[in-house]
């Protein structure tokens, strides 16, 4: 499948798309058929500011605003195979960027819904017009603290943190349905990608793999 509303502006990136998916999946990494699905239905061109189009289909994060950046694409593939994404979920995504991660985990929920809090409210807004442009309507960006994550939308069945702590915010764990799932990259310098699942007897960690860089949860 390709691109939600292809047009023939697009069909010039479906090759690089081809071949980005080919890269990640000989590195090791979009091994879930759905998830490919949701790249290819999700065009990254559209998430990026327009002088960086063409460099939308390498295998790298790109500076968006506010000096921030859309992740690099085998990193997200990760992240979101690591969530387990099920069809009706609510999930919270601390950090909107550009609106293309939550866009992904919207495409896998289907008819669940996608809470992501956004801290800088340029970048919000940008986000929102990208998901308007091309029909998005189970993704509801909120301009906010991430820190603090949504309380009043609780609990929610997965939480993913798309900026660096040094610990998961208590407040987000709090927030975690039982058996639900977080995903975070945890440390400073270097971060460990981390999964934790809320279980009857507490918090435990379920994969943990280092060697992760990603801008700092403020």
């Amino acid at each position: 499948m390709n691109f939600l509303n292809k047009s023939d502006s697009d069909k010039k990136f479906q090759l690089k798309l081809d071949s980005l998916i080919e890269i990640m999946k000989n590195t090791g990494f979009l091994k879930e058929s759905k998830v490919e699905s949701a790249f290819r239905k999700i065009p990254r061109h559209y998430f990026v500011p327009e002088s960086m189009q063409d460099q939308a289909y390498e295998n790298e994060p790109i500076l968006i605003l506010q000096n921030q950046t859309i992740s690099q694409p085998s990193v997200v593939s990760r992240m979101t195979e690591w969530l387990d994404l099920r069809e009706g979920q609510k999930v919270l995504e601390i950090g909107s960027g550009s609106g293309w991660q939550s866009s992904i985990l919207g495409n896998l929920v289907g008819n669940g819904k996608i809470f992501t809090v956004e801290r800088h409210a340029k970048l919000a807004s940008f986000a929102k017009d990208n998901l308007k442009r091309l029909g998005i309507k189970n993704v509801k960006i909120i301009h906010g603290d991430g820190r603090i994550g949504l309380p009043e939308e609780s609990p929610f069945d997965r939480i993913m943190i798309t900026a660096a702590c040094r610990e998961v915010p208590s407040k987000l764990l709090d927030q975690l349905a039982l058996d639900g799932l977080l995903i975070a990259p945890v440390g400073e310098n270097i971060q460990s990608l981390t999964v934790l699942k809320k279980t009857q007897t507490g918090i435990i960690e379920i994969k943990n793999q280092k060697g992760y860089v990603f801008v700092p949860l403020l």
